[in-house]
């Protein structure tokens, strides 16, 4: 199928609703075999997700990662970049327009100097009339031009919105966890790599918090995965709560949680950590469905902070190392990472 405006920004229209409904990740690359999949360009892969779509819970992240190796893996992110490619073209076709209108008025400016001439060397009232005739019909011409120009104009800037509003919108799909409505781990990296660079660039602090449900195996054990997933969401909406301005909380994966502090010291860092330890630990939770009180829910905090010159998973280790520490401490507290392996600023309840 050729690329063109139409024809991409309609696939893009079919490929987000079908990867939103099913529940695919909206990422480069799934969007990538979506895209394919929806052209009809790719036999193979249009046959294996025809087979797939038959089987519930079919496109799971193994399955996505597989039909994209499979299937795309040399075409990578294309596809996704089509749509902006597509967007510069619409571009390119307006300012090619407006060149055009630009060149139109030029020779309508040209042809009524010439007929201001004709006229003052004119000698008879028909061929005044005549050439009048002839600059009315010239000027209608580029009226008539005008206002086409206008009407595609305005065409392509909604084409261009649509467009723009559609990859806004899977980029925030993209980047959210799906459960809670938090940054999902990648977000987490990009929110993290930013924050790096502010800090370096303005001399500020920094500092990361991991967060880990404390036994939160037995939650689902006891109560099922339903239970646990709403456990998940109140530790989430907790989260939302207490964190403010540049601060990003993310889910990174399971039961655990990060923070990113951005101009931020310690004392700071500690002090949210321990109003988060508190508002969760202090809460009351019961089962909607029997009301049944649910047993204590309490989390494990680890803080690090920013050292000039590393690496995002650098600190994400030593959080991660300090995370571990309270875990391993007893649980229900907070651990700096300069308390690993010493007792020193270590808060609990």
């Amino acid at each position: 199928m050729s690329t063109t405006t139409e024809t991409t920004a309609e696939l893009a229209r079919l490929a987000l609703p079908l990867m939103s409904k099913l529940g695919v990740p909206m990422t480069p690359r799934n969007y990538a075999v979506w895209y394919e999949y929806v052209a009809g360009s790719n036999a193979a892969l249009k046959e294996e997700i025809d087979r797939r779509l038959a089987v519930e819970g079919a496109f799971t992240e193994a399955a996505n990662d597989a039909l994209f190796q499979q299937y795309v893996a040399e075409c990578d992110v294309a596809a996704f970049q089509r749509i902006r490619a597509e967007m510069r073209q619409l571009l390119r076709e307006v300012g090619a327009s407006l060149l055009n209108a630009g060149q139109d008025a030029e020779r309508l400016g040209s042809h009524l100097d010439g007929t201001v001439t004709q006229i003052e060397h004119s000698s008879s009232v028909d061929e005044i009339r005549a050439l009048l005739r002839t600059a009315i019909a010239e000027t209608r011409a580029m009226r008539e031009s005008t206002s086409a120009l206008k009407s595609h104009f305005d065409a392509k800037t909604r084409e261009i919105q649509t467009l723009q509003q559609e990859l806004d919108r899977a980029r925030k799909r993209a980047l959210t966890d799906t459960l809670t409505g938090l940054a999902n781990r990648e977000a987490l990296y990009g929110a993290l790599e930013s924050a790096i660079r502010d800090a370096e660039e303005h001399d500020t602090l920094l500092c990361l918090l991991m967060i880990d449900i404390d036994h939160f195996k037995r939650v689902n054990d006891t109560h099922g995965h339903l239970v646990g997933d709403r456990v998940i969401r109140f530790v989430a909406s907790t989260l939302k709560r207490l964190v403010k301005g540049k601060d990003t909380a993310a889910r990174f994966g399971g039961e655990e949680f990060a923070l990113v502090l951005p101009d931020t010291p310690s004392s700071g860092a500690m002090a949210l950590a321990e109003n988060i330890r508190r508002a969760i630990a202090d809460a009351r939770l019961v089962r909607s469905d029997t009301r049944e009180p649910l047993s204590q829910i309490t989390v494990s905090i680890g803080m690090g902070s920013y050292r000039r010159g590393e690496e995002v998973n650098a600190l994400l280790d030593r959080a991660d190392q300090a995370l571990y520490a309270a875990k391993s401490g007893g649980r229900n507290r907070v651990v700096n990472e300069n308390a690993v392996g010493d007792a020193l600023e270590i808060t609990q309840a």
